[in-house]
């Protein structure tokens, strides 16, 4: 995949288990197989207490709700993780602006629109 520069997608499955950790995942990523890679979405809660995502492009949050969490809501993001969203958002910026030089400027410059 290196070789011929293939994108890769990696999913980070079962945050609702025991021992759930995406942040230990991602950083095993950049160091065990040196691909640079950052969080696309931020999860509200873990193990038992999963209780949605915030989408990091749109800046939102998604609550599963219902039987199952199969009814998905779309909220704000809670107060209590609005600086964890944004310092998430900076570092899915800062591995993008890598790709695009308009975005490298706006990153550089900080003038990256976050949730206040």
């Amino acid at each position: 995949m290196k070789r011929y520069s293939v994108p890769r997608l990696i999913f980070i499955n079962k945050l609702d288990r025991m021992g759930a950790d995406p942040w230990a995942s991602i950083d095993a990523v950049r160091n065990r197989l040196a691909i640079n890679c950052a969080a696309v979405q931020v999860n509200i809660g873990v193990e038992n207490g999963l209780e949605g995502c915030v989408d990091l492009v749109k800046m939102k949050a998604f609550y599963f709700e219902g039987d199952s969490g199969r009814d998905i809501v779309e909220k704000e993001i809670p107060e209590n993780m609005i600086d964890f969203c944004n310092e998430k958002k900076l570092d899915l910026i800062g591995v993008l602006a890598e790709f695009d030089e308009s975005l490298e400027e706006a990153y550089m410059e900080e003038d990256i629109n976050m949730v206040d």
